[in-house]
């Protein structure tokens, strides 16, 4: 919401102590909004909240708890609906959002051209809401910047470490910890060559958009779980530079595959549709991130690593129009049970191997250690806004 000025009624006294206490203005996420624009987009999804987190503080001026009249939540994507992850997920958490709360409007900003969308995406978002949420592991720096020229707009930047900043809230997942998971079922698949598919030189791969923190955190958790399960596995990476073209993931999907790779994990949202044509083609395996996408290529996708985007948004959502946000950083990893994989149901019906039960219920006991302590995972410090 909108800062609001304070009264130059109140008594001297009365400002002094304000002002001790937050400085010469309120931040109150429940004030009235700014005047809308036209949406871009319609869509709906459904998800289940989070614990809140601690209240706003003491001095903050009571926040409405019904409906959220009038506040308006804009979502900023890096990359457009239909990427079966992280945008997909974000924004059914804010219809799951608008359903519990009528009268809170809503709006998405896709970026179909990449990076070129993403500033003029944010600053139109922040000329709109009250809350702008920003998919942000590649565009966090274009975040803050544009967040100077509005400060009277509250932020929440997903998967991009923000601390000490009044407007922001921030969180990252652990996705070392989820790609680890995922490393140590491809280090057992390509030791396996009674599996089809699987050549006998141990290498896997990885490829993304960008090197960024959370990009880079990711392949470092696969590449640690690849060698905890196969220590002489070679893990290939690759960077592409775009989130938005399947054709040119594709390609260099191919080539990995021509240096020997079987089990490759795409990290590179809607054109990771690239990575499994390549693999299915090639007649190998694949990884799903964010959603379950075990039966988008039946049989060649081994398991996917589950990241709950929407239970983020509805959470940050919800606690904005009641009242209850405030700024601050959470780390969402294993133990929180914000990630997991699948159950490997589909590649078990397609493969009719037992040892691939096996190798679920290997996984499976790594991710218990993983949540009791009892493994650490190798992790980028700028993932977690760490020095």
């Amino acid at each position: 919401m909108k800062k609001r000025i304070l009264s130059v009624l109140l008594a001297a006294v009365m400002v002094v102590s304000l002002l001790a206490a937050c400085g010469t203005s309120e931040k109150t996420p429940a004030d009235a909004g700014t005047t809308a624009k036209d949406g871009k987009n319609e869509s709906q999804g459904v998800t289940s909240g989070m614990e809140a987190v601690e209240g706003l503080e003491a001095n903050a001026p009571e926040a409405p708890t019904t409906t959220g009249a009038g506040v308006k939540i804009g979502f900023v994507s890096t990359g457009v609906l239909g990427d079966k992850a992280l945008t997909d997920t974000t924004w059914a958490g804010l219809n799951k959002l608008k359903e519990d709360y009528p009268d809170v409007e809503i709006k998405i900003y896709e970026s179909p051209n990449g990076t070129t969308d993403w500033e003029p995406n944010i600053i139109a978002a922040s000329e709109w809401a009250d809350l702008v949420i920003v998919n942000a592991s590649s565009c966090g720096e274009i975040l803050l910047s544009v967040a100077e020229r509005f400060p009277d707009v509250y932020y929440v930047a997903n998967e991009f470490p923000v601390e000490d900043n009044p407007q922001f809230a921030s969180d990252v997942y652990a996705c070392n910890e989820v790609a680890f998971l995922l490393g140590c079922l491809a280090g057992l698949f390509t030791q396996n060559t009674d599996i089809p598919g699987i050549n006998e030189e141990h290498v896997v791969g990885y490829i993304s958009g960008m090197e960024a923190p959370t990009t880079l955190d990711y392949f470092t958790g696969f590449e640690a779980g690849a060698k905890f399960t196969c220590p002489d596995v070679t893990v290939l990476q690759s960077w592409t530079g775009s989130y938005t073209d399947p054709l040119l993931a594709k390609e260099m999907t191919k080539g990995m595959i021509s240096q020997g790779a079987d089990c490759i994990l795409g990290c590179i949202s809607s054109a990771v549709v690239g990575v499994f044509e390549a693999c299915d083609e090639a007649d190998i395996y694949s990884f799903g991130l964010d959603t379950n996408k075990d039966a988008d290529y039946e049989g060649k996708i081994i398991t996917s690593g589950l990241k709950c985007g929407d239970v983020t948004s509805y959470k940050f959502g919800k606690e904005f129009i009641e009242g209850t946000w405030e700024p601050g950083f959470i780390l969402m990893d294993c133990a929180s049970g914000a990630l997991d994989i699948t159950d490997m149901a589909t590649i078990k019906k397609h493969l009719q191997m037992d040892v691939i039960d096996d190798y679920y219920n290997q996984a499976i006991e790594i991710r218990d250690d993983l949540r009791a302590g009892k493994i650490e995972v190798p992790y980028i410090p700028a993932a977690r806004g760490e020095e």
